[in-house]
C-alpha cells in the first residue's frame, strides 16, 4: 500500500456562476482561487509540507449531496487508507448539507483517522480530538445549507418566468437549433428539420414506426444522438434509429411551434431523480417558434400510432432487465411464444448485424445461469471453510496491547524524570550525569510517542480492515448456506446476486456477479 497522502478537495457549483454574464458571482470560489488558497496554507504548515498531494476537483457539482465523481474517488482512497488528511478552502466547498457534513466531521473521519482542515473557516479537526467541533461550526454548516436552498429557489423562479414567456430552458429538440444571438430562441435546423417532417408525414401515411426506423437506418441518416455528438455509455456499436426514437419525435408537441416546458421537476431541491409532471401541469405557450409540422399533421401522425393496452404482466420485473447484447450493449427485449424469449431489437432495424443472431429462451438461459450460480456458491463455500479454518491472529488486539505497554512506559518515564531530578538535588548524581540521563530519557520518550502515533493510525486501519473482513466472511457464509436450498429457490434468489448478463450469439454468456467477494465467471453452454 502506498504511503498516506494529503487530499486537496475543490468544488464549484453551476449555481456559483452568474447566468447573465457567465461570470463567477464570487471570484474567490473559482477552482483556481480555491487551489491557490489551499496550497498557500499547506506551504505555511510544517506538518503538512511532508505529505504528497492528491488533488480532487468537482467542477459544476452541487454541494447539497455527495454524489460527485471526484468526491467518491477521494472517499474510495480514504477507505483504502491511502489518504489521512483533507484540506478544503471552506466547509461550503466540501458540502452544503448540514446533517451529512456534520456526520463526516464528527463520526466518519474520526473513525477512519482522517484529519480535516477548512482553511477560511479556521477549522482543523486535530484541535477537536475527543470532542465535537462546537456550535460555531454546526451553525456555519446550517447557514451554508440554507444559502444553497435559497439560491435554488431563486433559480427555479427565474426558470418558471422564462417558461411562461415561451422560452426553451433545457435543450433544443432534434430538428431545431439555437438562434444566433438569442439564447432562449430556436429555429428549424436546415439539416434535420426535413428528417423530422418526413417522419411525421410517413407516420400520417400509415407507415409503422419500425418501418420508418428501418428506412432511416438504410439511408444511414444520423440519429439525434450521433448528430449532437452525445456519448453512449455502454454502447460499442454504431447508433441506430429505433421505433422508440420515432415515437418520441411524433409525440413531441414542440414541432407544432408551441413551447412545452415543466414536463419534469425535482421532487426536492437538487434531487437526483425527477418526477414526471402530469400534462395539466405543463407550461405550453403556442406560436413560440417556427413550426416544422402543422397541428393537423401532428394529430394525424399521432392518431396512426398503435394504441398499446396495459399489460397484465409484471412491468418492473428485474429479471428481465439484466440481459444485454454482447455486440451493441443494448438491453435485450422480451417476446412471448411457447416460452419467453430474449433477443436484441437491433435486428428490426439492422437485419445484417451480429445482433440479429442473439436469441435465447428463458429456459435455456436459466439452466445455464443456475449451473453457473451453483458453481459460484461452491467456490464461495470453499473460501468460507478455508477462512474459518485459519487461526485468528488478532492483530488488532496485539496493536492495542502494544499501545498499553507504550503508555505504561511513558507514565514510568515521567516518574523516572522526577527521580533523576531528586537524585541530582540530593547530590547523588553529578550535573553531567543528570543532564546525560535526562537527555536519554527525553529521546526515549519522543521515540515512544512517535511509535504510539503510528500504532494509533495502525489501529484505525485494522478496525476498517477487520470490518471489511467480517463483511466478506458474512457474505461467504450466506453463499455457503444457500447450497442446501432447492433449485426452485435458487432460481429465484440468483437474480439478486447478478448485476448483468452479457449474451452472445454462439451459446455463450458472460455473468457479472453482485457479490462483494467477487469470482468472475464466464460460462459457456
Amino acid at each position: 500500500m502506498m504511503s498516506p497522502s494529503l487530499a486537496i478537495y475543490l468544488r464549484l457549483s453551476k449555481d456559483d456562476v452568474d447566468i447573465k454574464g457567465n461570470a463567477l458571482k464570487d471570484e474567490s470560489d473559482s477552482i483556481h482561487s480555491q487551489r491557490l488558497i489551499v496550497r498557500q496554507y499547506i506551504e505555511s504548515q510544517d506538518d503538512l509540507r511532508r505529505y504528497s498531494i492528491v488533488e480532487f476537483v468537482d467542477d459544476g457539482y452541487t454541494g447539497i449531496n455527495f454524489d460527485r465523481p471526484d468526491f467518491q474517488r477521494m472517499m474510495s482512497m480514504i477507505r483504502k487508507g491511502d489518504i489521512d488528511c483533507i484540506v478544503v478552502k471552506d466547509l461550503s466547498r466540501f458540502g452544503r448539507n448540514y446533517l451529512e457534513v456534520g456526520d463526516f466531521l464528527e463520526h466518519l473521519f474520526p473513525f477512519l483517522g482522517v484529519r480535516f482542515i477548512a482553511v477560511n473557516d479556521n477549522y482543523d479537526s486535530k484541535a477537536y480530538i475527543g470532542t465535537t467541533a462546537g456550535i460555531d461550526v454546526a451553525f456555519r454548516n446550517l447557514v451554508y445549507q440554507r444559502y444553497s436552498q435559497d439560491l435554488s429557489e431563486k433559480v427555479k423562479s427565474a426558470m418558471h418566468l422564462k417558461m411562461s414567456k415561451g422560452q426553451y430552458v433545457t435543450h433544443c429538440p432534434y430538428g431545431y437549433m439555437k438562434k444566433p444571438g438569442e439564447k432562449h430562441k430556436m429555429y428549424p435546423d436546415p439539416e434535420t428539420a426535413p428528417i423530422v417532417r418526413e417522419i411525421f408525414l410517413s407516420a400520417a401515411a400509415g407507415k409503422k414506426t419500425t418501418e420508418i426506423a428501418f428506412m432511416l437506418n438504410e439511408r444511414k441518416v444520423p440519429t439525434p444522438m450521433v448528430y449532437k455528438q452525445l456519448s453512449r455509455e455502454g454502447m460499442h456499436n454504431h447508433a441506430m434509429w429505433s421505433h422508440q426514437a420515432i415515437i418520441r419525435i411524433i409525440k413531441d408537441y414542440k414541432y407544432t411551434g408551441a413551447m412545452v416546458n415543466f414536463k419534469c421537476e425535482n421532487a426536492t431541491i437538487r434531487a437526483s431523480v425527477q418526477r414526471r409532471c402530469s400534462p395539466d401541469e405543463w407550461v405550453i405557450v403556442e406560436n413560440s417558434h417556427e413550426p416544422i409540422v402543422s397541428h393537423e399533421e401532428y394529430q394525424l401522425a399521432n392518431s396512426s400510432l398503435r394504441k398499446v393496452s396495459p399489460s397484465s404482466r409484471g412491468k418492473n420485473d428485474c429479471k428481465d432487465r439484466i440481459y444485454y447484447c454482447a455486440y451493441c450493449g443494448r438491453r435485450l427485449r422480451k417476446t412471448y411464444g411457447n416460452d419467453e424469449y430474449y433477443s436484441c431489437a437491433s435486428k428490426l432495424y439492422l437485419p445484417d448485424s451480429s445482433c440479429a443472431k442473439v436469441r435465447w429462451s428463458r429456459t435455456q438461459l436459466e439452466d445455464v445461469i443456475l449451473s453457473a450460480y451453483k458453481a459460484q456458491l461452491l467456490l464461495m463455500d470453499r473460501a468460507f471453510k478455508k477462512a474459518v479454518a485459519q487461526p485468528d491472529e488478532a492483530p488488532l488486539i496485539a496493536c492495542r496491547n502494544s499501545q498499553v505497554s507504550i503508555e505504561k512506559e511513558l507514565n514510568a518515564s515521567d516518574k523516572n524524570n522526577l527521580s533523576l531530578y531528586e537524585q541530582y538535588r540530593g547530590e547523588l548524581l553529578s550535573k553531567e550525569d543528570f543532564l546525560q540521563k535526562k537527555t536519554e530519557l527525553q529521546h526515549r520518550k519522543k521515540v515512544l510517542q512517535a511509535h504510539l502515533v503510528q500504532l494509533q493510525a495502525e489501529e484505525q486501519r485494522l478496525i476498517v480492515e477487520e470490518r471489511k473482513t467480517a463483511h466478506e466472511l458474512a457474505t461467504l457464509k450466506e453463499a455457503s448456506d444457500k447450497l442446501s436450498e432447492s433449485d426452485e429457490v435458487l432460481k429465484e434468489e440468483m437474480y439478486d446476486d447478478i448485476e448483468k448478463i452479457v449474451v452472445f450469439a454462439e451459446s455463450e454468456i458472460n455473468i457479472c456477479w453482485n457479490f462483494s467477494v467477487d469470482y468472475p465467471t464466464n460460462t459457456e453452454n
